[in-house]
Order: C-alpha cells, then sequence, then structure tokens
C-alpha cells in the first residue's frame, strides 16, 4: 500500500460561529515507503518527517519535491525544531551503550548542507525548541539556550515552553521550572502550548487528550485525538488512527474545536 504525504490548506472563518472548511488539498510525496510525524517548516515550503520508530530523519521541498536525507540515526526523527526562516533543522540524534542513552543535539543548514554538532554524547537531553530567536534544550533538567539566527518577530515575548520529563509534563516560564501532572500519575504525552501561549494540550496515555491553562486545570476534554498540533487558538489537529496491536492499519485527520465541542474530519482516506 503506497503511503503519502498531503498538504493541506485550512481555513478558520469566523461568522457567528467560527467553521473550519478545507481549501484543498495536495499530495507532495507518493512512493510504497512509510512516512510519519511531519512537520511543516514556518514558511511553509518544507516538511520534515521520519520513519514510525523515529529513526531518520528527512526533508522534502513542497516546491521541487527534492527529498534530503538529515540523518539515518535514532530518535532523529523524534521533535525536530526548524529556525523561524526554515533554513536550518535542530534535531536530536540517540546512541546506546547497554541500557544507558547517550544523546547529542545538532543542526543541519539546507542552504550549504553543513551539519554542526551542538551538543554531544549527553545523558538526559531533551528535543530543542526554538523560542524568541533562540535554541532552548535541557540537559540533565538545567536550562539552556543558544542564539541563532533567523527571522525573530517574537523578540519582546515572555519565554515558555514545554516538554515530557519522566513521563510528566514540565513547563518552564521565565526560567522558571513547574511539574505539571493535571491527572495524577500517568504517562503523558504530546504537550503543546497554544499560539498565544495560554494553553496546554496533552494526551494522558489510555484516556484522551485534554486543554489545561498553564495552571493544570482541565479546560476541555477533546476525546481519542493522537499526534495532535494548534492549528491557532481555537482549532488543533489530530489523527485518530487504527491498529492489529503490532502496525497501524487507518488513520484520519481531524480539526477539533479547543472547547471540544466540535469536531471536522479532513481526510477520507
Amino acid at each position: 500500500m503506497k503511503k503519502s504525504l498531503f498538504l493541506f490548506l485550512l481555513l478558520s472563518q469566523i461568522i457567528v460561529a467560527q467553521n473550519l472548511s478545507v481549501l484543498s488539498n495536495e499530495k507532495v510525496l507518493d512512493s510504497d515507503s512509510k512516512y510519519y510525524y511531519p512537520h511543516l517548516s514556518p514558511d511553509g515550503q518544507k516538511i520534515a518527517f521520519t520513519t514510525q520508530n523515529f529513526t531518520g530523519l528527512y526533508v522534502i521541498d513542497i516546491k521541487t519535491n527534492k527529498i534530503t536525507q538529515i540523518s539515518d540515526k535514532p530518535g532523529a526523527g523524534y521533535e525536530p525544531a526548524f529556525s523561524n526562516d526554515g533554513n536550518t533543522l535542530y534535531f536530536r540524534t540517540n546512541e546506546y551503550e547497554g541500557i544507558k542513552k547517550y544523546s547529542s543535539l545538532l543542526s543541519y543548514n539546507m542552504e550549504n548542507n553543513n551539519k554542526t554538532i551542538i551538543v554531544q554524547r549527553k545523558r538526559d537531553l531533551l528535543p530543542p525548541k526554538i523560542i524568541n530567536g533562540k535554541l532552548i534544550y535541557t540537559v540533565k533538567g538545567e536550562i539552556q539556550k543558544k542564539k541563532i539566527g533567523g527571522r525573530n518577530n517574537d523578540s519582546q515575548k515572555e519565554e515558555i515552553l514545554a516538554f515530557l520529563e519522566n513521563q510528566k509534563i514540565t513547563l518552564i516560564k521565565d526560567g522558571q521550572k513547574t511539574v505539571l501532572a493535571p491527572l495524577g500519575d500517568g504517562n503523558y504525552i504530546w504537550p503543546q502550548l497554544s499560539p498565544d501561549k495560554t494553553k496546554l494540550m496533552f494526551t494522558f496515555a489510555g484516556h484522551g487528550t485534554y486543554i489545561s491553562d498553564l495552571d493544570g486545570n482541565i479546560l476541555a476534554e477533546l476525546g481519542y485525538l493522537n499526534a495532535s498540533k494548534w492549528l491557532n487558538n481555537d482549532w488543533v489537529v489530530g489523527m485518530k488512527d487504527r491498529d492489529n496491536g503490532d502496525i497501524f492499519t487507518a488513520s484520519e485527520i481531524f480539526a477539533v474545536k479547543a472547547d471540544g465541542q466540535k469536531a471536522v474530519q479532513l481526510t477520507d482516506t
């Protein structure tokens, strides 16, 4: 079965009630390979993607359909981060010695194909984030910041980021760290801050996807919705997938209002 990457053009309209429409969809890649976890660059010109287990990292140029393999290492496809201008991709790779995992942080410049090691072989290195023109990551719980190039329109905004640490959500706000477990003990995945940084979306494994405020108070329950992302402050997109216990057998993409009151199916595969 062929697997494809699609680019969806979505329109949010506010008339009396807010509605969401699919204007068009365009197939940007079609082959016998399987692709997972796409990340669109801020300039809308590139898509980073990986394999089901996050081994390897690839980028496709939407205009030319040229595919570049950025890395073949384990973990490289887990939460990569584009620079604001879309020309540099930051990512983490993993290697193992027995049961110990060591991670490195790298950058890849797509204009000159230059790959740079930023951090090499560290324990407890979490995936990078790009905020206010800075590369932000943590090593053993310590926050590290590095100024990077590219367009930056948010230099005056408060620095807030969310990531996973020991299966709980860690929120960092102006250098202060808070650990959140809004629904108690369990496995939290896919934490995502809303574009205006006032709400937090996350999935609580085995229960569903939720939206809370930054203190962990639940605002909405979105139901079963995996790998969800914010479309804007009022809508999120994610997938509803099925598997046979070993592999994914089907999936559809849905847009869901952030209050959980409306869902729109975007694909019909």
